[in-house]
């Protein structure tokens, strides 16, 4: 397991506003069988510090968040994925459709991940949604 810095910059637009937010995060990252880990904590507004786990596979990216929120998100290219969203107001069914999906290595780890997708939360639209994540030792 190797000690790592991690950069997200999140981008959303939703009815025509745009947000961006960056967050760096000092994480873990290691290879188990064949998908690359990545472990963080972060820290959400209103609800508090969960634990971060990216599983890298090959072609898909699942985001698993474990505290008072919960959820497991796999993002595909090209297709559409469902999930669960379990919050502190009660849980919420999410979809998510992935246009783009990129995973970048350097000296055989992950150094960049970017995924675009479009995003339904209890079936109303909630936007494009862009993640950057940079990976450092």
């Amino acid at each position: 397991m190797q000690d790592v810095n991690i950069q997200l910059t999140a981008k959303h637009l939703v009815e025509g506003n745009q947000e961006e937010t960056v967050h760096d995060y000092a994480g873990k990252c290691v290879k188990k069988a064949n998908a690359w880990y990545l472990t963080y904590r972060e820290q959400l507004e209103g609800v508090g510090e969960v634990a971060t786990t990216l599983r890298l596979g090959e072609g898909a990216v699942t985001l698993i968040r474990q505290g008072n929120v919960s959820t497991r998100q796999q993002f595909e290219k090209g297709k559409s994925t469902h999930s669960v969203y379990q919050s502190p107001y009660g849980p919420f069914d999410m979809e998510t459709h992935t246009s783009k999906l990129r995973i970048q290595y350097e000296n055989d780890r992950p150094a960049l991940v970017e995924i675009a997708y479009q995003l339904w939360m209890s079936e109303q639209y909630a936007g494009e949604h862009q993640l950057k994540i940079r990976v450092q030792p």
